[in-house]
């Protein structure tokens, strides 16, 4: 359990079947997935077939915070699409980039045109469905529409495949509902994102909705139970090996305690666990005040 320097942007897995004809298996690829995107642009541009050159590009581009070009990219990879499962990859992608460049209005409108696209399939393509109906969600969230971000998340979840899809769902039905000022509702998802996350070994997302939840606790006026997550937490992290989520448990008790007025407690915890963060070279942790 360690916590790493991962992209905002979604890792997707790709078909297996024939519905899907990507070459994945190109050198562009694998650059990007060494982390050289340089390379994998000038990589990207050598490839002959159309659709794998601009859909490499486009996540190329993505990675290198390229994001109009990312867009232009997807955009075109989407004209050269010879299967309907390319089609709609390209949407998806594109959607993600223009959402996280900003235009969060005209994501909407990408991942709607492919929701509409994945149905025309009668249930052929319902996983796409599933990530198209999660990614409208996520867009009416930071939007604040959160009566539509809630339909969303709650419809993706009814299509998920598996427990980590249902899990995200939950997570966003928590965050959509916490955006209503429903503290009940954000507590209960919350507490079922987490659970699952446990159930399917995703230990990181795990210790962070134990976090979010001792926020909610707290906001609702329980701060001896948000001590308590944040106390298990920081024992979970030790038993699994993590230093970052040892120190971020620590450093949230360190809030709590002061919120409660034992600043001795606080004192204690935060100084603790900035020496933990400060050893790991935990930056974001190292900005907690």
């Amino acid at each position: 359990m360690k916590i790493e320097n991962t992209l905002s942007f979604i890792i997707i897995l790709l078909f297996s079947n024939n519905i899907y004809s990507y070459n994945s298996d190109n050198l562009c690829e694998k650059l990007i997935d060494s982390g050289d995107n340089l390379a994998a642009i000038d990589a990207g541009n050598k490839i002959t077939n159309q659709y794998d050159k601009n859909f490499c590009l486009g996540k190329a581009y993505y990675r290198e915070n390229m994001h109009q070009q990312s867009i232009k990219a997807f955009q075109e990879s989407e004209k050269h699409a010879d299967l309907a499962a390319d089609q709609m990859f390209s949407i998806l992608y594109k959607g993600i980039t223009e959402r996280d460049s900003g235009q969060v209005s005209t994501s909407s409108k990408t991942f709607t045109r492919g929701l509409e696209t994945a149905k025309l399939g009668n249930s052929k393509y319902l996983e796409m469905e599933h990530r198209f109906l999660f990614q409208l969600g996520e867009s009416n969230l930071v939007e604040k529409k959160y009566d539509d971000s809630v339909d969303y998340f709650s419809k993706s979840i009814v299509t998920s495949f598996n427990d980590d899809d249902r899990a995200d769902g939950y997570k966003g039905l928590s965050k959509a509902y916490y955006g209503k000022k429903k503290l009940d509702k954000s507590i209960e998802y919350a507490l079922k994102a987490s659970n699952m996350y446990l159930k399917t070994g995703a230990l990181n997302e795990y210790a962070d909705l134990q976090v979010i939840l001792s926020i909610y606790h707290l906001e609702d006026g329980a701060s001896d139970r948000a001590l308590k997550i944040l106390i298990k937490l920081e024992k979970f992290a030790v038993d699994n090996g993590s230093q970052y989520y040892e120190a971020k448990a620590l450093l949230q008790q360190s809030l709590v305690a002061k919120s409660k007025g034992d600043i001795l407690k606080s004192n204690e915890a935060f100084k603790k666990g900035i020496a933990i963060a400060n050893i790991i070279g935990a930056s974001d942790l190292l900005s907690i005040k």
